[in-house]
């Protein structure tokens, strides 16, 4: 899933077919991520009902369970939000931006629900180390916010003389009067 979200952040100022290759990538990666979301959550939801055990009566469990959720209902946003299979086009051009808005900051929420599910599960009895168990903490909570603060990057996809509709032979007019 982090993966999947750096490659996201790679892609921003492509354009043309390196930025369609680097969104198959991105679809790659969080396929990948939901398979393992999907596998992870059927074992546990399976080793609890063989337990005889009720479920998500933790906070690891609900947190998780909202990421398994989330997980799940990103791509329809994704795939709303790739504007090659022709979704993104049917809605109106000021709900456009919004729906990648949504994409985007409805897979770092996502994000950060499951990491946020790995600490939780970190200080349960089960898992609980006391040497390793603070040293994953910190570990989770680095890789955490190198991703989060690389999501805040957000490159200009375009050439400023592109987003102005400044053309070459404007701005060398421009550049010779000042």
């Amino acid at each position: 899933m982090a993966e999947g979200v750096l490659t996201a952040v790679k892609f921003r100022p492509r354009e043309g077919s390196s930025r369609i290759r680097a969104i198959f990538t991105h679809i790659f990666w969080q396929a990948l991520a939901l398979i393992c979301v999907a596998g992870g959550f059927l074992a546990i939801y399976e080793n609890k009902v063989n337990l005889g055990k009720p479920h998500f009566r933790s906070y690891h469990a609900k947190v998780g369970l909202a990421s398994v959720l989330g997980t799940a209902t990103a791509p329809l946003a994704g795939a709303a939000a790739f504007r090659r299979l022709g979704l993104l086009d049917r809605l109106p051009a000021s709900l456009q931006p919004r729906v990648k808005q949504l994409h985007r900051r409805g897979g770092m929420l996502n994000l950060a629900l499951a990491l946020l599910a790995v600490q939780l599960a970190l200080t349960h009895p089960a898992v609980k180390k006391p040497l390793w168990t603070p040293i994953w903490q910190v570990l989770v909570a680095l890789l955490a916010a190198c991703i989060f603060l690389r999501s805040l990057y957000e490159p200009v996809s375009k050439p400023v003389a592109q987003v102005l509709s400044f053309s070459e032979s404007d701005l060398g007019q421009l550049d010779k009067q000042l």
